[in-house]
């Protein structure tokens, strides 16, 4: 593990020029950013190739470390160019790219193996086997998983040959990082490819309904009236005051989020967090009550330490408002209507000045003002203006501070040390400095005279004189600590020219210093050459469509042994089973801890069934398998009646076989596949691999047939019926909305979200208290059967989760038939008429808005 000062690596967002400067300015060790390609936050103003090479060479100038977010997920047709785009980064010295598509990871290690390689935190590692996978991936460092605690954060720390990164400040999403589709399922704005529209931050009602139908759906839904409306707007996550605890743990960087935030944002959060550090490795730190609250106004959602820091579900979320707190400053006594007036009584210490932001809040309706001249306090009370009349009692908000930030931070940039030796060939001068950066990396420069200087008719320059001039370096990065001179004596030159000297070699020495970060010629040639052959062999073999005639089977994804049934009933080739499962420390609201031996006889049950109905039986595992349920489920491989197990995470299949080494093992949705390069790293391994549900008919396509040449290929397999799960979140939003003593009662009945266009998205709490969220409207591509088996899809797969028999056993039929040419009319309109929601066929026919 490598450390900064004795304390983590403080790393900052940047996602404009200007939030670079003030990153780099207010004390950042290292700064993450991202091209007008590829990177997560699209709606950040970014940086363009000419940008970004100055923002590289800057940050090295300054000592700060440049990652660069290359972490959207890719498809087919954008392979070539990613490749190159990795090679164009490596080139320009990027100090680490942060990657979450399993296939960039692959290629990057195959094209560019000397360019590091950081786990995006939307790769979802939340394991010490992720980590595990991660290393010997070749990566350097995970960022993990928000929803980790601080004990599972040492741990992974503590025995991952890895760098571990954790968030500690910004905002959070609801969902597991990488595993949220809701934006895209909704309108097709995939947060996978930076374009999240943030449906988290609108407002939902709590739909409930005791009764379902024969097929699984609610009757009589209703409202659960609650005192507010945002179910999913996260808290902004502020580490600060447990920062020692944090710091102290083995974690390499703790990373600020922030790449859309303004540059004084920037600069007044990394500044606080600076000098925290600081203060931490000198054994000198206690919080700061002003500190916190200027990261209070720097912005804030209202703030909450995170899982991380000791936050319980309950501590996640803040229903009443998704926007900007603020921080509350006093109350309305009056409001004046002749002058337009509010007159308000000061709480604190906290007083507005010229040009703050303020909000006056009064039962659910907001007034915003500026105070435009000096703020005045007299007997406590201060005057703002107010064009709206305002209630007594109204709430008084400063929600931006002026001047928050405008100085530079304790951070502030130290010139670079040169330490210089000067001697003379002939009569030439010649300089040669050693340069000391602040990362500790040292550089050298040299620089011949391009002029002799002549011996002296009259005064000759001395050596004093000539130090003089040359130790000048005002307006550079650097100072002259030292200069070393063999001078010979009895010469002169125009002191004109000994400056132009001084000036040239500083030059010298920032070329040469951006150099020193940057690959060698021949390293960079080799990778172009195995770049050039990548996309020659690409496009040497153009993908042609090549009927298989091969028809593929029919899986079934149950949580229930009824559905189990069910879906053997209707002939599905295997069964996708995921027990629920409630882990000691996990869950609050109950049921009891599910014990080894009752969750063996669970799954023996589940394979006695699958048997007689002649199909597979697959333990699949939670979309999110922590040290928990790991620690449960690894220990009964060897006992379990199951023919395969099924993961969504990094690093599992390699931990199942370390136990079970002749269990066979699949990858559902979790694993983002997007592209065959993504296949290629998880096959063998894994004998089959559910296709991303966020893919188009065109790129299925090209990826299926890509795939096609990789050597012991993966089956494939697509999802084509089911409400698709669009969000897995570590709150139980039950409990936080109700209570776990009032949730708890409700077991197996139906639960919803309703958005203000009416649409109902199923939820379902898992084993381990987990919200899953499904999309409102159930997928279904019964009519698209004929192009699948065109493709040479292994496998087609009904999510009959949270459904009943009846339906699993109908959908497997329906499918059954559509695979042996059956009507597609009829049997889509039979499909259609016991959806869930309605029905669509979501991004494979609809695409994504890009």
């Amino acid at each position: 593990m490598r450390r900064s000062r004795g304390v983590p690596e403080l790393l900052a967002p940047a996602g404009s020029w200007d939030g670079l400067i003030a990153a780099v300015e207010a004390g950042a060790d290292a700064v993450y950013l991202a091209g007008k390609k590829f990177g997560a936050r699209k709606g950040a103003q970014n940086f363009d190739d000419q940008e970004l090479e100055r923002a590289i060479d800057l940050a090295h100038m300054r000592g700060v470390k440049v990652y660069v977010a290359v972490n959207t997920l890719i498809p087919e047709a954008e392979v070539e160019d990613l490749g190159e785009r990795l090679l164009w980064l490596y080139e320009a010295g990027a100090d680490a790219v942060l990657v979450q598509d399993l296939g960039v990871l692959r290629l990057a290690r195959d094209l560019v193996p000397r360019l590091e390689l950081h786990a995006s935190t939307q790769m979802t590692i939340s394991s010490l086997e992720g980590a595990l996978w991660a290393a010997e991936m070749g990566l350097s460092r995970a960022v993990l998983a928000r929803e980790l605690t601080l004990p599972e954060v040492v741990e992974i720390g503590e025995k991952a040959p890895i760098g571990v990164e954790v968030f500690v400040h910004g905002a959070l999403c609801y969902s597991y990082s990488g595993q949220c589709l809701l934006s895209s399922a909704i309108g097709g704005r995939s947060g996978n490819r930076g374009l999240c529209a943030q449906p988290c931050r609108k407002p939902y009602r709590l739909m409930h309904s005791q009764k379902r139908d024969s097929w699984g759906r609610p009757l009589e839904l209703e409202e659960v009236p609650l005192p507010a409306r945002y179910l999913l707007s996260s808290k902004d996550l502020a580490v600060y005051p447990r920062l020692e605890e944090v710091a102290k743990a083995p974690v390499e960087a703790l990373k600020i989020e922030g790449r859309m935030r303004s540059p004084e944002y920037v600069r007044a959060v990394v500044s606080i967090y600076r000098r925290a550090l600081d203060a931490i490795s000198r054994s000198e730190w206690a919080p700061s009550a002003r500190d916190y609250r200027d990261l209070a106004l720097a912005f804030n959602r209202s703030f909450t330490p995170g899982w991380i820091g000791g936050a319980s579900r309950g501590e996640i979320v803040s229903s009443d408002r998704p926007d900007n707190r603020g921080v509350r400053i006093g109350h309305v006594v009056s409001w004046d209507q002749r002058r337009k007036a509010a007159a308000v009584r000061i709480e604190g210490d906290l007083v507005p000045e010229r040009g703050d932001g303020l909000v006056i809040s009064s039962r659910g309706k907001e007034q915003g003002t500026v105070a435009r001249s000096p703020v005045f306090v007299e007997d406590g009370l201060i005057s703002l203006p107010s064009s709206e009349p305002v209630e007594r009692g109204a709430i008084v908000y400063l929600t931006r501070r002026a001047g928050l930030g405008g100085g530079r931070g304790p951070g502030q940039v130290q010139p670079i040390p040169i330490d210089l030796k000067v001697r003379w060939e002939g009569r030439r001068p010649v300089l040669r400095g050693n340069i000391f950066l602040p990362d500790g990396k040292t550089a050298t420069s040299i620089l011949e005279a391009d002029f002799s200087m002549e011996p002296a008719k009259k005064r000759p320059l001395s050596e004093e004189e000539i130090k003089a001039q040359l130790s000048k370096a005002g307006g550079t990065p650097f100072f002259v600590r030292d200069i070393e001179m063999d001078y010979p004596g009895g010469l002169f030159a125009p002191l004109g020219e000994v400056n132009r000297l001084r000036r040239e070699f500083l030059q010298a020495a920032e070329r040469d210093i951006r150099a020193s970060f940057k690959p060698s010629e021949e390293v960079v040639g080799s990778a172009k050459a195995r770049l050039g052959a990548f996309i020659e062999g690409r496009r040497g073999a153009e993908p042609r469509h090549i009927m298989t005639g091969s028809k593929p089977s029919v899986s079934v994804y149950a949580n229930s042994l009824t559905a189990v049934s069910g879906g053997c009933e209707g002939g599905c080739r295997r069964v996708y089973f995921e027990p629920a499962v409630s882990i000691a420390g996990g869950r609050r609201c109950g049921p009891e801890e599910t014990g080894a031996d009752a969750l063996l006889e669970h799954l023996a049950e589940a394979k006695e069934i699958c048997d007689g109905g002649g199909a597979d039986l697959v333990w699949k595992w939670p979309r999110i398998a922590r040290r928990r349920y790991l620690d449960l489920a690894l220990p009964l491989l060897r006992r379990a009646e199951v023919d395969e197990v099924m993961v969504e995470g990094v690093g599992l299949a390699e931990a199942v076989a370390a136990v079970a080494p002749e269990m066979r093992v699949s990858g559902s949705f979790g694993l983002n596949l997007w592209n065959s390069s993504a296949v290629e790293a998880l096959s063998p391994r894994l004998c089959r691999l559910a296709l991303s549900a966020e893919l188009s008919a065109p790129e299925v396509e090209e990826l299926v047939i890509r795939s096609r040449s990789i050597s012991n290929r993966s089956e494939l397999e697509v999802l084509v019926q089911g409400n698709v799960e669009a969000m897995v979140a570590e709150d139980c939003l039950l409990s936080s909305a109700l209570g776990c003593e009032t949730a708890a009662p409700y077991g197996d009945d139906f639960w919803g979200i309703e958005d203000e266009t009416g649409r109902v998205f199923p939820l379902r709490r898992d084993g381990e208290c987990r919200t899953h969220i499904y999309n409102a409207v159930e997928l279904s591509l019964v009519d698209q059967a004929p192009r699948l088996i065109d493709l040479g899809i292994s496998s087609l797969a009904i999510d009959g989760r949270g459904r009943t028999a009846k339906y699993a056993r109908r959908m497997a039929e329906i499918y059954g038939e559509a695979v042996e040419g059956g009507d597609l009319q009829r049997l889509k309109g039979e499909a259609m008429a016991i959806s869930l929601g309605g029905a669509t066929g979501g991004a494979f026919l609809r695409g994504r808005r890009e």
